[in-house]
This record gives C-alpha cells, structure tokens and sequence, in this order.
C-alpha cells in the first residue's frame, strides 16, 4: 500500500487530526506500507513551511515505511536545509549537484561549492 504525505504526516505530528487513524492503519498494515522519495521531498517542504526540523522529519518518515528511490539525496537535502538555511529545492539541487560547479545567481552556494555567479557573466557579441 502506498502511503501518501498526509498519512504520514499524521503519523509524525504530535497534533494531526487524522493521527489516530493513521496510527490504526500503521498498525494494522505497517509490513505493506511503502512511498517514494517524492512525498520524502513533499514532507520536507510542508517541514521547511511550518519551520519543523526538516531533517528530523525526513529521517522519521524514512522508519517508518519502506521508501522506494533516491532516500539519501532527500535526506542529504534535508541535513543542508537545517545546518546551513538553504530551502528544500536549493538543497536538493546543491545535493543532485554532486560537487559539480552550479550556474545559478543564487548566493547561497557561495559558501558550500564552486558556482558560475549568472550575474557576474557579460553577454558575448
């Protein structure tokens, strides 16, 4: 059974209502739940969003259920997003990035790798 965003949400916040059913589903199917690393990347965002530790999130969602993709880039995201403030796509594209220079204007890669600054390229004739 594929279990989207707002199950495990429910799981994870304390505050959900929808908790007690997901846990009553959790425990009734837990060895045939499974989900993607798109609803990992879904939770990071609503974690970033609500200002929730997005790592904490991610890797708690990863326990529970079998995760069938990439888990580590996600979960890698997730640690950049927490230790040094990038938002959730700019961290999944520093991690995708695997070292390789990133051509982007955004300041944020600065720091972590090599970057081709856009705003710094003159046009060519």
């Amino acid at each position: 059974m594929y279990a989207e965003t707002d199950f495990l949400l429910a799981l994870i916040k304390d505050d959900d209502w929808l908790g007690n059913a997901a846990e009553s589903v959790y425990r009734a199917h837990r060895d045939r739940l499974w989900t993607s690393q798109f609803t990992l990347i879904e939770l990071m965002m609503v974690a970033y969003r609500e200002g929730r530790d997005t790592e904490r999130v991610v890797s708690n969602a990863a326990s529970l259920v079998e995760i069938r993709g990439d888990v580590e880039t996600v979960v890698s995201a997730a640690t950049y997003v927490e230790d040094h403030g990038f938002t959730p796509f700019d961290a999944l594209h520093l991690v995708e990035s695997n070292g390789d220079t990133i051509v982007s204007s955004d300041e944020a890669y600065a720091d972590v790798t090599s970057r081709l600054d856009l705003k710094s390229v003159t046009e060519e004739k």
